[in-house]
């Protein structure tokens, strides 16, 4: 992707362009809670409302909790209704201006969008991503310590699949423009931007080489790869050993930007004969996924389930798209109550040694 002329925008008119853009976009922007959580959230249409939330966005140092994915694989989602012998689709269509994620998420975004349209068209998830645009913020230093994207080349900046970048440079942002339809933004916005002189581009490059220095949690990402697409390698020992030692909560997928499991079940209420069919968020971890409706089950020992996720993220993935499963964003190890992360799987099999 060829990047436009570099523009500028001041820190202090963001929030003016957010309030400005919220009246033809559904905005999505890292938000900030009173448990000092902080979510992509969506900005509310209320006009006091959103004076409220714009005071609480949050674009540097922001660690959010789960990726932005559920803005368009929600965790929980309504697919269709039906009454007596009518069945109504729904699929939602709203244009969505996702402000403030990080690289890595684009990253998981991006490989959402092969998943869902590779072997069929999921309209779900297609309705909800066709009208977007994405605004892309480099990270100076990294979120969480145990992000790792410089090891597998998806961070801290995105190099293509935005529409805008942001890249901060103190007082205000240089933006980069990744797209057409970033540029149409900017135009209809322009009243928030400024030019920039040429030489601003060495300035922009010297930004990111610091930041890219700022990772500290590097891994051997490749050669994992490597080893993992090889149908002869099959770690079963670490996979022993992190299976007595997970407690299957899922919370490592659940936050994971690139986890694409989900269960379907219906909700009828017999009386007025109508119902809806839902779908919900699921993890290939759980001993009830790969169960059968016999009762049997392929991965019933904890050490096959183990392995699934790795082989998903590490080996099928990878083989299959050329993408990994994985965007180093550390949030697996972050979210883990007992601090097992893919860094660390990557780090024991590369190494050879035992970190959990």
């Amino acid at each position: 992707m060829k990047v436009s002329k570099v523009k500028i925008i001041e820190k202090e008119k963001i929030k003016d362009l957010l309030k400005e853009a919220s009246q033809e976009w559904d905005v999505y922007v890292p938000q900030k809670f009173s448990d000092g959580d902080v979510w992509m959230d969506q900005l509310p249409e209320d006009r006091q409302l959103l004076d409220d939330a714009l005071e609480n966005v949050m674009l540097e140092d922001a660690d959010t909790v789960i990726s932005p994915k559920d803005i368009f694989f929600p965790q929980l989602e309504t697919i269709l209704k039906f009454k007596d012998d009518k069945i109504l689709e729904t699929p939602e269509f709203s244009q969505k201006l996702i402000f403030g994620i990080r690289s890595c998420d684009l990253k998981g975004i991006l490989f959402s969008d092969d998943f869902y349209s590779r072997n069929f068209e999921d309209i779900y998830y297609k309705s909800r991503m066709q009208n977007r645009l994405i605004v892309v913020i480099g990270c100076l230093k990294p979120p969480r310590p145990a992000c790792f994207c410089t090891s597998a080349n998806t961070g801290p900046f995105a190099e293509e699949g935005f529409d805008l970048q942001l890249v901060d440079s103190g007082n205000s942002y240089f933006v980069e423009t990744g797209s057409k339809k970033g540029q149409e933004f900017i135009d209809v916005h322009k009243k928030f931007f400024i030019e920039s002189d040429e030489n601003f581009d060495m300035t922009v490059k010297e930004i990111k080489i610091k930041a890219y220095d700022s990772i500290k949690l590097k891994v051997d990402f490749q050669e994992a790869l490597n080893l993992m697409t090889q149908d002869s390698f099959i770690p079963e020992e670490n996979y022993r050993r992190i299976s007595e030692r997970c407690i299957y909560c899922g919370g490592c997928l659940y936050v994971c930007p690139t986890c694409t499991c989900f269960n379907v079940f219906d909700n009828f209420n017999d009386k007025d004969k109508e119902g809806e069919r839902l779908r919900n968020w699921d993890a290939c971890v759980f001993e009830g996924y790969t169960r059968e409706a016999s009762g049997h089950n392929p991965r019933k020992e904890k050490w096959l389930r183990t392995a699934r996720r790795y082989e998903h993220k590490l080996k099928f993935d990878y083989k299959l798209t050329g993408m990994s499963g994985c965007v180093a964003c550390g949030r697996c190890l972050s979210s883990c109550p007992v601090n097992i992360g893919m860094s660390e799987f990557i780090q024991e099999i590369t190494e050879k040694r035992k970190i959990m």
